[in-house]
């Protein structure tokens, strides 16, 4: 049950960026001042070039760090195959991106978008192509490998 809880919570996270509080305008107030300062003779439509890049990578990274987070839950369980703890993360995170741009549709301030969506999934599969492939070669990195505990010494 313990191991449900940060997955769980980057899904309480990602639903929330996708709320009214986090739209373009929203996060235009906020990012415009940073990219000003850093290219401060950018001209205004290379600064909304950068922000909307900026709002796309977000898509990437929420999704991509929603499905390492749900593949490492997932893969702790013995008797499921890294092939089956991936496809049960994808479902998973394509499903919380279709209910958060479900719900981005029925905000005033928010538009829901087939591109977003399949962003989040490019995001998701991206993340979980590197950890299975990685897994089945025999890394064993720390932030993957938790289904074999280490051992107190």
């Amino acid at each position: 049950m313990r191991r449900l809880v940060l997955p769980t919570s980057w899904v309480i996270v990602v639903l929330y960026l996708g709320s009214a509080y986090f739209g373009a305008e929203q996060t235009r107030d906020l990012v415009s001042p940073i990219l000003k300062w850093l290219a401060p003779t950018a001209p205004p439509a290379a600064l909304q070039a950068a922000h909307l890049l900026l709002r796309k990578l977000c898509h990437l990274s929420e999704y991509g760090i929603l499905a390492f987070l749900w593949f490492r839950t997932l893969i702790a369980r013995p008797d499921r195959s890294p092939r089956a703890a991936a496809w049960l993360a994808l479902g998973i995170c394509l499903t919380c991106a279709f209910v958060d741009e479900a719900h981005q549709s029925m905000l005033l301030t928010r538009t829901g978008s087939a591109r977003d969506l399949v962003l989040d999934a490019a995001g998701a599969l991206g993340v979980l192509i590197v950890s299975r492939t990685r897994r089945e070669a025999g890394d064993r990195i720390p932030w993957v490998d938790v289904a074999t505990p280490q051992s107190a010494e």
